[in-house]
């Protein structure tokens, strides 16, 4: 990957806030201006990429929203036979078997990321795991590989290059989607390595270095051809910012930004930074006088990846989820708890994604620069139960969903089966509240309770319906009834 400014920029005006993704040994730098004149956006407006009438300059905003660089370069029983009666008897009527209930009646979700799409990725098998949901972390020290393994980390997505081997890393078992800091020779054909990274934010102008929102994608074209280029059925992948809220980032380019890459995740961290805040309200597709330092928000970037595919459903998309506070100096920048951080990426997968990518890069000088290493016990432990109650249902995760609307308002909710069970995965939404909510279920499940998953209690079903308890925007519940 090639670093996205130098180490130190001394006085730049930041065209508009960005997210804070690290590139280089993690250090926090200006945001760069967008490559072009930016058009002016109406907040009501239709389309994700309107011509302007005029281009004025985005407005300014402080130093204090920084980015980080990227390290440089761096079965039924037999029925007895019965025994014959002195005086014959009739024969008993058997009873009637339990009735069996069903969801094919229910149209599905797009499968986007199923097993038909990584058929054509054969270097990429190993990512293609029914049993395995991928949780990345984003630059880690191949040396942690172990401990990021047993928090509940699965892939590298991208790795520092430190003089470590890629050996090191997969040897624990991870997978990694290498970047450009790893030559071909240092890769070879270590099976653990499933993907190929392109250039991070390049959707921004940052990464790449084109002149404008043209060039950059023409640029994420060609180095997507090259790696293609090797022939080694890995995939290729792009991480994307701002690009996805259709205001001036990569304005009429964004849907080529996405069909360039076998899959993308994006990153704008709306619990920790307020300027991020603004840039995701400031989007036209963002719903009036909804919070944006929510876990919703995460679920919305994803709804927001999915409507610049050319066939939405197709193509998986993954999501950024900060672990500490990500590289900001502004006085405002908040701290993720391990509660919103789990609230934020089960939005996240509620709304589609397949795949979950952590930030763990930290400036909170209580938390240590790698923010899924070097922390507390205590918040180790919640985030390792975070991780581990995701990867639990990772056979479940892995299957396509049901189109279906569960009645409660102010919720998201997803619906999946397996193995005779019914799955309804539910958050807070938008503009949800938090409270009580009553949820209608399919006529095809018969079951008559829930089961809350992880939470050693059950509910009633009474005519179809059952009613649960929200206490805060974060929070989410998954429901196993049979079907």
């Amino acid at each position: 990957m090639n670093l996205k400014v130098s180490l130190l920029v001394a006085a730049i005006v930041v065209a508009v806030s960005v997210s804070a993704v690290p590139t280089s040994p993690p250090r926090p730098v200006a945001s760069a201006a967008p490559t072009a004149a930016p058009p002016v956006l109406l907040l009501g407006a239709t389309t994700q990429s309107p011509t302007p009438t005029s281009t004025p300059a985005p407005p300014a905003v402080s130093l204090s929203a920084y980015i980080p660089m990227r390290r440089p370069r761096p079965r039924p029983r037999p029925t007895p036979t019965p025994t014959p009666a002195p005086t014959p008897t009739p024969t008993p009527t058997p009873s009637t078997p339990p009735p069996t209930g069903s969801l094919a009646n229910l149209a599905q979700v797009p499968w986007d990321g199923g097993p038909a799409y990584w058929a054509q990725f054969p270097g990429a098998a190993k990512l293609d795991n029914p049993n395995l949901f991928p949780v990345s972390v984003f630059y880690g020290k191949p040396e942690h590989a172990a401990q990021l393994k047993d928090i509940g980390v699965n892939v590298y997505q991208n790795a520092e290059h430190d003089g470590s081997s890629m050996a090191s890393i997969t040897d624990t078992g991870m997978l990694v989607i290498a970047g450009d800091e790893w030559t071909r020779a240092e890769v070879g054909n270590n099976a653990g390595v499933v993907g190929w990274s392109t250039y991070d934010e390049c959707d921004m102008g940052l990464g790449c270095s084109g002149s404008t929102t043209q060039q950059n994608l023409a640029q994420m074209q060609q180095l997507a051809a090259t790696l293609r280029g090797y022939k080694d059925g890995r995939a290729v992948m792009a991480n994307y910012s701002k690009g996805i809220l259709g205001t001036w980032w990569a304005s009429g380019t964004m849907s080529g930004f996405m069909s360039a890459v076998d899959f993308a995740s994006a990153d704008n961290y709306a619990y920790t930074s307020p300027p991020v805040d603004d840039a995701i309200t400031a989007s036209p597709a963002w719903p009036a006088a909804a919070s944006a330092a929510t876990s919703a928000a995460y679920g919305w970037q994803v709804d927001r990846m999915r409507s610049y595919q050319a066939t939405p459903g197709v193509k998986p998309n993954w999501v950024f989820v900060e672990s500490a506070r990500p590289y900001l100096t502004e006085s405002n920048a908040k701290t993720i708890t391990p509660e919103q951080m789990e609230g934020a990426m089960w939005s996240g997968i509620i709304h589609e994604a397949r795949g979950i990518s952590i930030f763990q890069h930290n400036n909170d000088p209580a938390l240590g620069n790698y923010s899924l290493v070097d922390i507390p016990a205590d918040r180790k432990a919640k985030i390792k139960a975070a991780l581990a109650g995701i990867q639990a249902l990772a056979p479940v995760l892995n299957t396509q969903s049901y189109v279906w609307n569960a009645g409660a308002a102010g919720t998201d909710t997803m619906l999946k089966s397996k193995d005779g069970s019914a799955y309804l995965f539910a958050g807070i939404g938008l503009k949800g509240s938090t409270g009580s909510k009553t949820f209608t279920l399919p006529a095809g499940i018969t079951g008559s309770q829930v089961q809350v998953v992880g939470e050693n209690r059950t509910i009633a079903v009474q005519n179809g319906k059952f009613t649960d308890s929200f206490a805060n925007e974060y929070t989410h519940h998954i429901y196993k009834i049979t079907i």
